[in-house]
């Protein structure tokens, strides 16, 4: 099964709220944030579990999911002052980056070149 990339990367974005407000601090982690970047996670996660049995979609949509996740943490990091980071910061390449690091671990072999060999898009 073939995933198409840009689209994964789409309805994860999808899922997030449109800002985040990032709060910088001097403990772990450096920041806090409103809505609180995990607890979005984790309610994000809760609204993609299926029904039933597991599917390799179900895997896509998880992964896609923690990568944005991920990718939104990044830039909470980076910041040294109060600021609101939009979703829409998050670039197709921070997402796909995070995606193939993801990746690396050797229980994803199998979908991690799923992933090389899949398109951006379909035609």
């Amino acid at each position: 099964m073939a995933v198409e990339k840009i689209r994964l990367f789409e309805f994860a974005r999808e899922r997030w709220p449109l800002t985040v407000r990032v709060l910088p601090t001097n403990g772990f982690p450096s920041f806090a944030s409103k809505p609180n970047l995990y607890d979005l996670y984790r309610a994000i996660e809760a609204a993609c579990e299926p029904g039933g049995e597991w599917t390799a979609e179900d895997e896509w949509t998880g992964l896609a999911n923690w990568s944005f996740h991920q990718a939104l943490w990044s830039l909470a990091e980076q910041s040294s002052a109060e600021r609101i980071v939009y979703r829409d910061e998050i670039s197709f390449e921070m997402f796909d980056a995070r995606m193939r690091a993801n990746l690396l671990d050797d229980c994803w072999i199998a979908e991690r070149q799923e992933y090389e060999d899949s398109p951006l898009r379909f035609h």
